[in-house]
């Protein structure tokens, strides 16, 4: 039988409920203070930083200078060590030495092990509105050095301890508190996903879209009429934040290249038209999401930063990092420097970070969907002008391929819109005086977190039907074969972009299959900001309203991109009425004189 001189327990999966201690086993980071030193307690939180992995002297042995007797004393984490009062040695005639020396030589002297500091951040999902997330550092030891890095979300379990700064004479003497941990556990570090709902909310699932399976549409509009419900209309807008929130399926080919799923969304819009406020909900309604703006954010700030701490570098994760998994909000994307812009490319394409800063090498996840908000550029709206296109903001060419659905957002002055939203308004402040009424009996919040978590897990792999993949390649290539065209619009990137929403679309609507309706759905999108090489004419995603009747409207939707397209045989097999040139209800027509989405009446 082999004998292990170093046995470490790993300890993890404490029973919470059995714990009589008013201290609970598994605090907040927040609340941990001087009460539970010396407790054994569970935390969970985002690695914020991870210094490098150092050689640390965990024992050392001395010998008294009266005898040859030897004792050998623990380090703590600064590399001091409790000396012994009086010799451990027994015998008739007790040793009462003081004086002891080091054995800096021969088997046993010294034991040495790997050490590693991280700072961890409590998890921004859990935090309250306006609140400060808290962060403390925890040590790590023997195989649990380098075990995780930035980014991830782990659960520690450990001992809370006092870590004393070095002391200096004259100056007070100071401490922080750490946890020495016994075990850490990455939660979802390599496939990160939410939490799947429970089984009777996920019953309640089934049964809606069993009760409209007759009326697909309907039943999506009364999801998406729960999003941000404080603001009148944009259909358009919140169906792309849907879209955003579930994303594709991504996969890896056979070469080992990587083709995300996340969909990147593009706000452009005058100020006032509700960016801010679609932004911040969609941050609540995404599992774990980081909101930022580009007033004084650096590229750093964005990906990951290198710092400087007792003499050592350690790479500190910046926004793209903190969101992995999740969702990452950029309010004010028009005013992050030209040089900090280049820096996110890889990081939204690729999805990952390769870093070389101070000597450290290494590459970092960044799985996240991308919300940019920007207000256009100056001049770009004119007067009487519809046709602004991506002309509307200063982004590149090279970084505005890389949002899959841009949305422009105009002020336009029209008095059917204007006294609409004007009555919303006021409507709202009435009913705001009276709590027990309500305007809308739609979805809450985190009813809305939990379908977008069983949607992507209920259909993590999706197969495309023929005539959807005919719908999606004839518009890629009508685009490209548009005069007007925009050239950082129409790249190899839009086909992925269509294959993307068209499978969120799906996923949407609890399909296992990609098919005709969300192949016509996804070029509905993309070609709403497609300007002068717009299929059905350019669109105002602010004035888009609720269709009454949303599957009969499609089918008039879907006859006339099928005409547009040139499938006429597609167009023989539709259901139902004839080829008219108009949307009938408005749900979806515009009435400025274009063809695109528009004004209508609200009947989800």
């Amino acid at each position: 039988m082999a004998v292990k001189p170093n046995a470490h327990v790993r300890l993890h999966n404490l029973p919470y409920s059995m714990d009589p201690d008013p201290n609970p086993l598994n605090p907040s980071i927040s609340s941990i203070g001087s009460a539970h030193l010396g407790k054994l307690v569970t935390i969970s939180g985002t690695v914020l930083k991870a210094g490098p992995v150092k050689m640390f002297e965990a024992q050392k042995v001395f010998m008294f200078l009266l005898k040859n007797s030897s004792d050998g004393s623990d380090g703590n984490s600064s590399s001091n060590y409790d000396l012994p009062i009086e010799c451990p040695s027994q015998g008739p005639r007790p040793c009462m030495g003081t004086n002891f020396r080091p054995v800096d030589d021969g088997p046993g002297s010294a034991c040495y092990t790997n050490h590693q500091e991280l700072r961890v951040q409590q998890q921004l999902q859990c935090l309250e509105p306006g609140s400060v997330p808290a962060s403390i550092s925890v040590v790590l030891q023997d195989e649990l050095a380098d075990s995780c890095q930035p980014g991830d979300d782990v659960e520690v379990t450990g001992i809370v301890r006092a870590q004393w700064r070095p002391l200096f004479p004259g100056a007070r003497c100071d401490g922080t508190l750490a946890i020495k941990a016994c075990q850490v556990r990455s939660i979802n570090s390599r496939h990160r996903a939410a939490a799947p709902p429970p089984e009777g909310l996920q019953e309640q699932f089934r049964d809606f879209w069993a009760f409209h399976v007759a009326c697909p549409l309907k039943g999506r509009n009364k999801i998406l009429a729960s999003i941000c419900p404080q603001i009148y209309g944009l259909f358009l807008v919140k169906l792309a934040v849907a879209l955003t929130l579930i994303g594709g399926c991504p996969r890896r080919d056979d070469s080992g290249a990587h083709i995300r799923g996340e969909v990147h969304m593009l706000l452009i819009g005058d100020p006032g038209t509700g960016k801010s406020q679609v932004m911040k909900f969609a941050a609540r309604m995404a599992p774990r999401a980081v909101v930022t703006t580009g007033r004084g954010t650096t590229g750093a700030g964005l990906t990951v930063s290198a710092m400087k701490e007792g003499g050592a570098w350690s790479l500190e994760a910046g926004a793209l990092v903190l969101a992995d998994g999740g969702l990452c909000c950029i309010d004010e994307f028009e005013c992050i420097r030209e040089a900090d812009r280049a820096m996110i490319h890889e990081a939204m394409e690729q999805q990952t970070l390769h870093i070389a800063k101070a000597g450290m090498v290494t590459t970092l996840s960044t799985r996240t969907s991308v919300l940019g908000v920007t207000n256009p550029a100056k001049g770009a709206f004119k007067h009487g002008s519809n046709c602004a296109g991506v002309a509307a903001t200063s982004l590149s060419g090279p970084l505005l391929s890389r949002f899959d659905i841009v949305l422009l957002l105009l002020d336009q002055h029209e008095p059917t819109w204007d006294k609409i939203v004007s009555d919303h308004v006021l409507t709202t402040h009435q009913q705001a005086q009276q709590p027990f009424v309500r305007a809308l009996h739609g979805w809450s919040v985190d009813e809305l977190r939990s379908y977008v978590a069983w949607a992507k897990a209920a259909c993590p792999n999706l197969t495309m039907s023929t005539e959807a993949e005919q719908v999606l390649l004839a518009y890629y290539q009508s685009q490209r074969r548009a005069e007007q065209r925009s050239q950082a619009r129409t790249t190899i990137r839009m086909l992925e972009s269509l294959v993307r929403v068209s499978q969120a679309h799906a996923r949407l609507c609890a399909r296992s299959a990609v098919t005709l309706q969300d192949a016509v759905m996804a070029v509905l999108v993309l070609d709403s900001s497609m300007c002068g090489s717009s299929l059905l004419g350019w669109s105002n995603a602010l004035h888009t309203h609720f269709p009454e009747d949303p599957d009969a409207e499609y089918e008039q939707l879907e006859r006339l991109v099928l005409a547009g397209l040139g499938l006429q045989e597609m167009v023989s097999a539709a259901a139902g009425g004839d080829d008219g040139g108009g949307v009938a209800g408005g749900g979806y027509g515009e009435n400025d004189g274009n063809d695109g989405f528009g004004l209508g009446s609200q009947g989800w």
